[in-house]
């Protein structure tokens, strides 16, 4: 069996607890936490056996495709969501995270092994830089699903239409804690991204590359995400306002690690 195939397994076995979840909503009650987290367990142990067979870490560093890349966020996501899963019983954010995951794991098998999308690394700096990107894209990833949540309460609460869909959810002052607070946290780790990212360029090159379309981007998307803590603490930003800047904040952060990548790609 070619073990790339391992990942659209994970992501049938993801589909599975996501459609437990679904079917919850027309039938509360019916789903347990531990039977959910065991499957999303034994899909995780999947993903991360396959992820293993990609061979990411060699002997002279990392050597990363975009299947490895992608991957390695969906771990991180499905691992956040399960232990809120085992300690709180959170199947709120299942709604969308589970789809959303089992999805990118379908497609893995589908991403373009172009050698422009490939990422090789010697450097501990530079590893580190890629590591703390690839994190801070998965919690943001995370906080961009709560927006999305938050935009569907607000507007279904603001037209009094609420249906098994919105009850299924948490409520909206949780939904905001929890992107507040991983806006805080996705935004600690691309100012570690950032800072490690310059300070490879100056050591193997001299000089920074300020300009350079990746610089560009995920520093847009740490002044949007700056400005929006500083906008919650002076001024108290709550509402469908907030949610589309972090909307914002995770587009240009996708455009900055794989966006641009898979447009070069194409275009060569």
């Amino acid at each position: 069996m070619n073990f790339i195939l391992l990942f659209p397994l994970a992501g049938l076995i993801t589909a599975a607890a996501a459609i437990m979840i679904w079917r919850s909503v027309w039938q509360p009650g019916q789903v347990s936490s531990k039977s959910l987290a065991l499957i999303l367990s034994t899909g995780m142990l999947i993903t991360l056996y396959a992820l293993f067979r990609l061979e990411p870490v060699t002997n002279w560093g990392l050597n990363f495709r975009l299947a490895a890349a992608a991957s390695i966020c969906v771990l991180i996501m499905q691992y956040v969501y399960f232990l809120g899963l085992l300690r709180h019983g959170v199947h709120g954010l299942g709604l969308f995270l589970l789809p959303t995951t089992a999805v990118a794991l379908l497609v893995i098998p589908l991403l373009p092994n172009d050698p422009i999308l490939r990422v090789q690394v010697t450097s501990m700096m530079e590893a580190s830089h890629l590591l703390l990107s690839l994190l801070a894209y998965a919690i943001l990833t995370l906080a961009t699903l709560h927006a999305a949540m938050h935009l569907l309460l607000d507007r279904a609460l603001k037209r009094k239409k609420i249906g098994p869909i919105i009850n299924a959810m948490p409520s909206l002052h949780e939904v905001e804690t929890h992107m507040y607070a991983q806006v805080g946290t996705a935004t600690w780790i691309l100012s570690l991204g950032i800072m490690s990212g310059l300070t490879w360029q100056w050591e193997e090159l001299g000089h920074f590359s300020l300009l350079s379309h990746k610089v560009v981007l995920a520093t847009f998307s740490w002044i949007v995400l700056i400005a929006l803590l500083s906008m919650r603490r002076q001024a108290g930003w709550q509402g469908k306002r907030a949610a589309w800047m972090v909307v914002a904040a995770y587009v240009l952060l996708l455009l900055a690690y794989f966006g641009v990548r898979m447009v070069q790609s194409v275009l060569t």
